[in-house]
C-alpha cells in the first residue's frame, strides 16, 4: 500500500499510533510531504527515526530549507525566520547531537527531493505553478499557498497532493481539521501540532483517510 502525510511537525508519538491504526507494513510505502521539523516536541527524534526507514520517502519542506540555508549556508534571513516559526526547539535538539550526527543529519537533507509522480499523484510540500508544467521553481514547490489554492487551473493527468496550508485554511467551518479535496489538488495537512488540528494520512490506493 502507498500512504501519504506531510507536516509532521515534531508529533513523532502521533506519527507512531498513525503507523499502528494503518498497520504499516515492510512491504508499504509512505511519503512524507515535508516538514517533520519544528514546532513539536520531538524533531530531531522524529527526523532520525524516519531517515531509518527503507520504506519512507521524505520531500523537501520549507522548515527543512530554513534548516539548511540556516545551518549550512549560514543565511542570517533563513535563520531569523526559521526561529519565529518554531525552529527554537528543533536547534535546541540538534544541538544536543555529537557532530557526526549532525552531519547526517543535514546530508540527508540535502537529498531530499521537491517533489515526486507517484502514479497519477504529483507530491509536493507547497503547491505547484499550473502553467509551468515540469519547469517548477523551487521557491513556488516550497511556498506556495493563496495562488495555488486559488487557482482554478489543474494537470489534465495528474492530480497534486500538498501540505504545507493547515486544511482550516481551505474548509475554516470543519472542526477538527479534515483532508481537503479540490480542484485538481488534495490539501493534507490537518494541523497536527496545531489546537484543533489532528494528523491526517491518504492511502493512495483507494483515497481512504486515517485520522489521529
Amino acid at each position: 500500500m502507498k500512504y501519504v502525510i506531510s507536516d509532521l511537525h515534531g508529533c513523532y508519538d502521533k506519527f507512531i499510533k498513525m503507523l499502528e491504526l494503518i498497520e504499516f507494513k515492510q512491504e508499504d510505502i509512505m511519503y512524507i510531504l515535508g516538514d517533520v521539523i519544528d514546532r513539536g516536541e520531538d524533531s530531531i527524534k522524529l527526523l532520525q527515526y524516519i531517515m531509518k526507514q527503507s520504506n519512507m520517502e521524505l520531500l523537501m519542506g520549507n522548515h527543512c530549507e530554513m534548516m539548511l540555508q540556516a545551518l549550512v549556508n549560514q543565511e542570517s534571513g533563513y535563520y531569523s525566520c526559521w526561529m519565529s516559526n518554531g525552529g527554537y526547539s528543533t536547534l535546541n535538539q540538534f544541538n544536543k547531537l555529537s557532530p557526526t550526527r549532525q552531519e547526517e543529519i543535514l546530508a540527508y537533507l540535502q537529498t531530499l527531493k521537491l517533489y515526486k509522480i507517484v502514479d497519477n499523484f504529483m507530491l509536493v510540500h507547497a503547491g505547484v505553478d499550473f502553467e509551468s508544467g515540469v519547469n517548477q521553481i523551487r521557491e513556488t514547490l516550497l511556498w506556495a499557498r493563496d495562488e495555488f489554492i486559488e487557482s482554478n487551473l489543474r494537470f489534465q493527468d495528474k492530480i497534486v497532493i500538498f501540505g504545507h496550508s493547515p486544511t482550516h485554511y481551505m474548509q475554516p467551518k470543519i472542526k477538527p481539521m479534515k483532508i481537503w479535496h479540490g480542484k485538481g489538488k488534495i490539501g493534507i495537512d490537518c494541523g497536527c501540532v496545531f489546537n484543533g488540528g489532528q494528523l491526517g494520512c491518504l492511502r493512495l490506493d483507494d483515497m481512504e483517510e486515517f485520522y489521529v
